[in-house]
C-alpha cells in the first residue's frame, strides 16, 4: 500500500510540474499556473534545435526528468513487481506528459522522453541491485 500511495503522489507531482505554464516559477517559487491551449502545434514534439547544454536551467530540468522518472520507476516497480510492465507504464506516462505540455503553453519534446527513459533505466538497475542484495541477504540468513 505504501508504494501505491508514493507512486500516485509522485505521478501527480510530475503531472503538475509538466502542465504548469511556467516551469521556472514552479521550481523556484512553487507557483502553479495552468493556461490551457486547445489547439497546440503537435509538430513541436520533434524540435531539437532548442537543446541548450550551456543553460543552467535547461540542465536542471533534464536532471529533473532523469531523477523524476528514476524515482517513478522505483516506486511503480515496488508496487507492481514487474520490470517490463513498469517500463511500459513509465514510458507511456513520459509520452503523455510531453504531449500534455503542448496543451499548457509548454515545450513538449521527444528528446525529453529520451532523458526520462535514461532515468527509467537507472531506476531499473537500482531496483535490480536492491532486489538482488535483499535476496542474497535473505539466502544467507
Amino acid at each position: 500500500m505504501f508504494f501505491r500511495i508514493l507512486t500516485v503522489m509522485w505521478a501527480v507531482i510530475i503531472l503538475v510540474g509538466s502542465c504548469t505554464s511556467d516551469p521556472q516559477l514552479f521550481i523556484y517559487n512553487q507557483y502553479v499556473n495552468f493556461e490551457f491551449q486547445s489547439a497546440p502545434n503537435i509538430s513541436q514534439l520533434f524540435i531539437i534545435s532548442d537543446f541548450q547544454l550551456n543553460s543552467t536551467f535547461f540542465l536542471f530540468q533534464k536532471i529533473g526528468h532523469f531523477a523524476g522518472f528514476a524515482l517513478l520507476f522505483f516506486f511503480l516497480f515496488n508496487w507492481i513487481e514487474n520490470y517490463k510492465g513498469t517500463f511500459v507504464l513509465c514510458l507511456m506516462f513520459a509520452l503523455l506528459t510531453e504531449i500534455l505540455q503542448l496543451y499548457f503553453h509548454r515545450n513538449g519534446r521527444f528528446y525529453d522522453v529520451g532523458v526520462d527513459t535514461i532515468g527509467m533505466i537507472f531506476g531499473y538497475f537500482m531496483c535490480h541491485y536492491l532486489y538482488t542484495k535483499a535476496t542474497l541477504k535473505k539466502d544467507l540468513v
